[in-house]
């Protein structure tokens, strides 16, 4: 009985269930802010942060998969770009123009629609470059042996410098784009964004995966203990590369939603974006060294930054607000990273008194 008591111990608790906790801090902050602004505890301003939030998210849960099997990709803002950029050249240079008579607000006026290549290409387009990009980034570092954030960081470079390259340094702008990209993050099904269902589709493709399919399995295995892994007939390597492959066809899909959202391709487009999708793995509870995480919890990371990003704008913090943000992000880093090593080391040291060791 003592055992089973000790077994259940909080530390065990909030080892297994990290997600209650991080809900519960969700849920504070809500309250908090929306002491100090009403307007931030309502259902309109959650849906906002949710759908603001959704790119994040998808770019998390391929984040996920990586840190999983104890590698990391700092590339990704630079894929969302190329991959963003390529399906904008394509879409560019098939866009056609027209003057058609549409009734606005009950009155007939010439409207100028944009038709051009399928949307639907342009999203296998967007999707497959980043595959191809994760897929090279999987075999440098799966094959090749090199340091996983040395091998993405060079190859961040080099894929900015491939986006400026097939662009000829021209950005794309709204007049470039056909009626039906600019429409892909902006319809809504049953009061949600295109952004949210995207997410939610993605959200739920990878849980099976990671939860239910032996690959995705594979990925803890291969994160916990490479050398175990490799003894019991798993390709650890294979298990690498396909990793970065899901991190990168979800770049490349977060690239088009990112694109259309803003209206707007840059060479540059969402540098530095890969610091918030890591720091939202890390807050949810992944290990940075591999083995250790949850889907939910990297949703709810993601969620938590955009509850503060949002929650400091609502709060007026004018001037400082950016530097906030990065400050808060930073300890909420830094606790998380803290807590994770405190956890799992109390969680060890009990597995060992149970054994007497």
């Amino acid at each position: 009985m003592a055992e089973k008591k000790q077994g259940r111990s909080p530390m065990v608790m909030l080892l297994k269930h990290r997600e209650i906790g991080l809900a519960l801090i969700l849920v504070a902050l809500f309250v908090l802010v929306g002491l100090r602004n009403p307007a931030f505890a309502t259902l309109s301003n959650a849906l906002f942060i949710l759908e603001d939030t959704s790119i994040m998210i998808v770019l998390a849960i391929g984040m996920l998969c990586v840190l999983l099997v104890g590698s990391i990709d700092i590339s990704i803002s630079a894929i969302m770009a190329f991959s963003a950029m390529t399906a904008g050249i394509v879409m560019k240079g098939s866009l056609n123009q027209a003057s058609v008579q549409q009734m606005v607000d009950g009155v007939m006026q010439s409207v100028t629609v944009r038709q051009g290549t399928p949307l639907i290409w342009l999203i296998l387009i967007g999707i497959g470059v980043g595959a191809a990009c994760g897929l090279v980034n999987g075999v440098i570092i799966s094959y090749g042996k090199v340091l996983s954030i040395v091998a993405t960081l060079g190859m961040q470079y080099i894929i900015y410098g491939l986006s400026h390259v097939i662009s000829d340094g021209q950005a794309v702008y709204r007049k470039d784009m056909p009626d039906a990209f600019y429409q892909f993050s902006r319809t809504s099904l049953l009061g949600l964004n295109a952004k949210v269902w995207i997410m939610l589709a993605v959200f739920l493709l990878l849980w099976v995966l990671v939860t239910y399919t032996r690959p995705g399995r594979r990925l803890y295995a291969v994160g916990s203990n490479p050398e175990a892994a490799q003894m019991s007939g798993i390709d650890a390597r294979r298990s690498t590369l396909l990793a970065h492959v899901i991190m990168g066809a979800l770049a490349g899909l977060a690239g088009l939603l990112y694109a259309s959202r803003d209206t707007k391709i840059t060479q540059d487009m969402a540098m530095g974006y890969e610091m918030y999708v890591i720091a939202a793995c890390v807050i949810g509870g992944v290990s940075v060294s591999g083995g250790s995480g949850k889907i939910t919890g990297v949703v709810l990371g993601a969620l938590t930054i955009g509850v503060i990003n949002n929650g400091l704008t609502m709060m007026r913090l004018t001037g400082n607000s950016e530097f906030w943000k990065k400050a808060i992000q930073g300890a909420l880093i830094l606790v998380s990273v803290i807590m994770n090593v405190l956890i799992q080391r109390a969680h060890t040291q009990q597995i060992l008194r149970r054994r007497n060791i």
